[in-house]
């Protein structure tokens, strides 16, 4: 497997553990007959929690453009340099993107969230290159 499949790989594991994380607060603040339950009442967690939630759904909403730009670099047969550094400087801002939003000043959390994007333009270079 190419290292940036790997890297693939690595983005599938932190949105596992992002949601297990995120499930274990939810679970944690709204309780568990309402996690276990129809949700007829929809609620959101707040806090440090709700942080976590929406750090998950962020990486939920830009996980495919991930996979679509790897996708196209392979099947093209163009993946090389970039889509390698593309894909794991996209992952690593996504870890770091997580503490970001929990627990940084404002203003760091875009900047993790720029470099991500930055990856998968990095990725798509590899198109051209």
């Amino acid at each position: 497997m190419t290292a940036d499949l790997w890297a693939l790989a690595a983005a599938l594991v932190l949105a596992s553990l992002q949601l297990t994380i995120s499930s274990v607060l939810t679970l944690r603040q709204l309780g568990g007959a309402w996690v276990a339950g129809a949700r007829d009442q929809p609620r959101e967690v707040s806090g440090l929690s709700g942080r976590f939630v929406r750090a998950h759904r962020n990486l939920l909403e830009i996980l495919p453009q991930f996979a679509a730009a790897l996708f196209l670099v392979h099947a093209s047969h163009t993946n090389g340099f970039l889509s390698i550094a593309g894909a794991w400087t996209f992952v690593v801002a996504r870890i770091v993107y997580v503490p970001a939003y929990a627990f940084a000043p404002p203003g760091v959390r875009p900047l993790c969230w720029m470099a991500a994007q930055f990856g998968i333009f990095a990725i798509l270079a590899d198109l051209f290159y």
